[in-house]
């Protein structure tokens, strides 16, 4: 039983949700004490569908909200946006159920609808900024920032989430250029600095990210994320040691993360302690089991440890997962033949297809080579191909059969047209060239094919 204490004059008065009834909560004092109590449920029963408006939003959708149903809520303020398009609550509820349900693009254009009847409401700009992030709509999100700027050009928040947006356009100059306007109004907010050390980890200047961390660690050494880029930086200019020192501190933290375990694994192994690197890659190796760096590492401390058995299955496994089976370097290279096709570089479309007779032994990129040689009037490697084509039909294959052996009249096999074209070739180039004494030029590429 919830209980409110509640004053009238000098005497305490408590409320208590099982003693609320519906006629005492007709007035709008009555719902209040029930919002009070935590009564919700009989809150959404006593505000009915034909109250008023502003009971609606004053209480049935933060009733509604506070129950976790906000498909309800939803419904409830559609309605009241049918009747009242410029109600700004209503567009902040609605845009805030939508946020709650993880339906990023339609809270952006309910706080859009918000910030356009309050500009100068920072909640509202705010909310759909983050949105437009949430929904990864980071052109959006940019030019929502540089509109927020025009206005206050101060903000160090706004400079943040142009910093996101650019990242997420992946314009990462611009990205650190605004993350810097932000560190510059306000050093101590760290996700900048964090969102900076990554930069810095990501372009491979670890001594930076140690120092804009390590200050910003002289007023706050809690900060998750600036903790774990500090630590991957130590680790990644290999200063296994410090590394150690720092994500053992995170692990008291209660950071049982990927990348953490991942990276003290690598420091313990960079520092030879081999078995604290086993235990911390195998707890990685638990959450990515197909991680290819961490099935190396791993196998690589196992080998120095008391599980050496151990140490070649995750090899292997790194080394199956590294090399694609055949079915997937057909359907990559059949991708990559399909592309230079439609984009018309035939010289690059005829290697592939190559490669793909080799993976797959098919006749039918032979056919296909002989043909585009034909039409290049490369007649010695259309010979070429068209013979070899020809040696992979089957007997039964060579001419057109039904199914109880029997010639068909009036068809056709590919393999008599490649025949007929062959014949065709080799014509014209005894009339070219003449009955030769030796090998006919064309016969002579061939040789030096063969060979």
């Amino acid at each position: 039983m919830h209980s409110l204490p509640e004053t009238a004059g000098s005497v305490e008065v408590t409320v208590s949700a099982d003693t609320l009834t519906q006629s005492s909560v007709s007035s709008v004092d009555g719902l209040r004490r029930a919002m009070e109590a935590y009564a919700y449920d009989r809150v959404i029963d006593w505000v009915g569908p034909e109250a008023d408006d502003s009971l609606k939003l004053a209480f049935q959708v933060p009733a509604l909200k506070a129950m976790n149903r906000y498909p309800e809520a939803i419904r409830v303020l559609q309605q009241v946006l049918d009747r009242d398009s410029v109600s700004v609550k209503a567009w902040v509820d609605w845009a805030d159920c939508h946020r709650a349900l993880g339906q990023p693009v339609q809270a952006a254009r309910g706080y859009r609808k918000a910030l356009e009847l309050a500009p100068d409401n920072r909640y509202f700009r705010l909310q759909f900024i983050r949105s437009l992030l949430s929904a990864e709509d980071y052109e959006q999100a940019r030019t929502a920032c540089h509109d927020w700027l025009e206005r206050d050009s101060v903000s160090a928040t706004g400079y943040k989430y142009l910093g996101q947006a650019y990242e997420g356009l992946q314009d990462v100059m611009h990205a650190f250029l605004s993350y810097n306007l932000a560190y510059r109004r306000d050093s101590l907010d760290g996700q900048v600095v964090a969102r900076i050390a990554n930069i810095f980890n990501n372009n491979e200047q670890y001594a930076d990210a140690v120092e804009v961390t390590e200050r910003y660690r002289l007023t706050d050494t809690t900060h998750l994320d600036v903790n774990r880029q500090c630590a991957k930086a130590y680790c990644l200019k290999k200063d296994y040691a410090e590394a150690v020192q720092r994500y053992e501190q995170l692990r008291r933290q209660g950071d049982r993360s990927f990348p953490t375990f991942y990276y003290l694994g690598i420091s313990h192994f960079g520092d030879n302690w081999f078995y604290g690197a086993y235990d911390n890659l195998k707890e990685a190796y638990a959450q990515h089991p197909n991680d290819v760096n961490v099935l190396y590492y791993l196998g690589k401390a196992a080998a120095r440890t008391s599980w050496k058995q151990e140490a070649v299955g995750y090899l292997q496994e790194a080394l199956d997962l590294t090399i694609p089976k055949d079915s997937t370097l057909v359907r990559l290279y059949e991708g990559l033949a399909e592309g230079y096709q439609y984009a018309g570089e035939t010289d690059s479309w005829m290697e592939i297809c190559k490669k793909l007779y080799q993976l797959t032994k098919h006749r039918k990129w032979l056919h296909s080579l002989a043909r585009t040689y034909d039409w290049q009037k490369d007649y010695a490697n259309a010979l070429y191909y068209y013979r070899k084509y020809m040696e992979q039909v089957p007997p039964a294959q060579r001419l057109p059969l039904d199914e109880e052996g029997n010639l068909i009249p009036d068809a056709t096999t590919l393999y008599q047209e490649v025949e007929k074209r062959v014949k065709k070739l080799q014509a014209e180039e005894f009339f070219r060239v003449g009955q030769p004494e030796g090998e006919s030029p064309l016969q002579m590429r061939q040789m030096q094919m063969k060979e």
